[in-house]
């Protein structure tokens, strides 16, 4: 619509100058419709005619007037009949004031430029906000159920979503974390994933091992050098462990050969062979022994004998008796 000042003077009532027959488009006034006695108010605007009679109340919209003359109009715009009414010569004839208020705000919200963050325009036809978003704005998409927050919109955008990706899993601050490890408050753990198959004789099962990138069936006989102030976690959840022990001992092939189970520093979780099964050998001092007490490791299985070969743990290279620990070596056959 034209805009118009949306106060109360809009408010306008005159009489039918003549009949308004059913199906009629056009109509005289008495008086010209004017905003505050004296200005005209231009089409298009609404109409009510016979206001007061509830069964012959029709709102119209006036689309070209002039003076008294509506040359065009909609009728019965509120479609409230399924005929046109007829209206006899004389009928009340008001604006229809409250209508006509929120077109013309509408008109003024229509007028409003959108700044800022959001850019664009109110569409007329449907009411609907136009508008494109400035660089780094958060938007819905941003934020529902199938989409993830981008991480370029996270402070200064410095961090891409693969390095921001690396705090999934974060259970405490990481500064704090890298302090206890660079003050030796805390160990330090490597991975190795243990298998369990035939050696190649057909007769023999024994251990495999995997670390790092090592993929596959893994590497049999292999030698370890162990670092006091690590820990080594052999990860026994392959199905293949299944019914096989993963042990260490101070013997070669440990029960199977008259020895026992070393167990200092040794932690295990879970069943051989299934979800969360491990076995954990921390080295410390109290691992090594005095003096080289515990000289010599090896890994068995106190299932079935021959499944560890000939591992051995070299608990300092000096071989003297100033406690000299460089290192813990393991060794498979």
């Amino acid at each position: 619509m034209t805009l118009q000042t949306a106060t109360y003077s809009n408010f306008f009532e005159t009489t039918l100058n003549g009949i308004v027959a059913s199906g009629a488009n056009d109509c005289t006034l008495t008086a010209a419709p004017t905003s505050n006695g004296t200005t005209p108010i231009a089409a298009p605007y609404y109409l009510v005619i016979d206001p007061d009679n509830a069964s012959n109340r029709e709102v119209v919209l006036v689309t070209a007037s002039s003076g008294t003359t509506v040359s065009a109009m909609t009728r019965d715009v509120e479609g409230r009949y399924t005929t046109d009414p007829t209206h006899v010569d004389g009928t009340t004839v008001r604006m229809a004031v409250v209508g006509e208020m929120f077109e013309d705000i509408h008109d003024r919200v229509n007028d409003i430029a959108l700044t800022g963050d959001i850019t664009g325009t109110i569409s007329s036809s449907t009411q609907d906000i136009a508008t494109s978003f400035g660089s780094g704005v958060i938007v819905n998409a941003d934020v529902n159920a199938s989409a993830a927050i981008d991480a370029s919109k996270i402070h200064n955008g410095n961090v891409s979503n693969t390095e921001f990706g690396y705090l999934d899993g974060v259970s405490s601050a990481i500064q704090t974390q890298i302090d206890n490890i660079s003050a030796g408050a805390v160990t330090l753990t490597v991975p190795i994933t243990v298998k369990v198959a035939d050696d190649g004789s057909g007769s023999q099962n024994v251990f495999y091992f995997l670390s790092g990138t090592d993929s596959g069936a893994g590497t049999r006989s292999s030698n370890f050098i162990f670092k006091i102030g690590f820990k080594y976690k052999f990860d026994t959840s392959d199905s293949s462990l299944a019914t096989h022990n993963f042990k260490f001992s101070l013997t070669q092939d440990g029960s199977h050969n008259s020895g026992s189970e070393f167990t200092t520093n040794v932690t295990t979780a879970g069943t051989p062979g299934s979800s969360g099964s491990s076995t954990t050998i921390e080295i410390t001092p109290e691992t090594l022994g005095i003096a080289g007490a515990t000289s010599t490791l090896y890994y068995y299985c106190s299932s079935h004998s021959g499944m560890g070969g000939d591992g051995a743990i070299n608990l300092y290279s000096s071989g003297g008796g100033d406690g000299d620990i460089h290192g813990f070596l393991l060794m498979g056959a």
